[in-house]
């Protein structure tokens, strides 16, 4: 399989993958209600004729149809280039195996990506503490399961 800088893409796009389909789990099934709160975005209506509303210094906006398929292809390659980057970051800790890989997750997300995601938290008006919960522990998730899949195509 192809490798770039010693990262077997197999083990990236698989890992991007698991990324997204866990962010659907996180956001779309698991805790939609209380992210949208913590975010300050409120649905009206229901089924194909919900609309999302959200407030902005013009006043509330609205959007109907659903995700935006150029939001969800970015929030793909997001995935990709993280997944990318976590496997390159395990490269460099010579971190082998998948209970070695789980570990470096954890602390990756817990050091690095939690404290990012926090900014919102902290800058934002609403500073939500419910926000961060779910938005921290799918981070905490994605570490995870992401260097689990790299350390399994990590073979010499």
């Amino acid at each position: 399989m192809p490798k770039i800088a010693g990262v077997n893409l197999l083990g990236v796009l698989l890992g991007a993958i698991a990324m997204f389909f866990i962010g659907f789990v996180w956001y779309g099934l698991l805790f939609t209600q209380p992210w949208m709160e913590a975010n300050g975005l409120f649905l009206s209506g229901e089924g194909e004729s919900a609309v999302m509303q959200w407030l902005t210094a013009e006043g509330v906006q609205s959007s109907a149809g659903g995700p935006e398929p150029m939001i969800m292809l970015a929030g793909f390659v997001q995935s990709l280039v993280l997944c990318f980057g976590l496997g390159w970051f395990m490269k460099q800790q010579a971190v082998t195996g998948t209970s070695a890989a789980v570990m470096f997750g954890l602390w990756a997300s817990l050091l690095i990506g939690v404290p990012l995601a926090a900014y919102d938290t902290i800058y934002t008006p609403w500073h939500s503490i419910t926000g961060l919960l779910v938005d921290g522990s799918h981070t905490v998730a994605t570490f995870i399961v992401a260097c689990a899949i790299l350390a399994m195509f990590d073979k010499g």
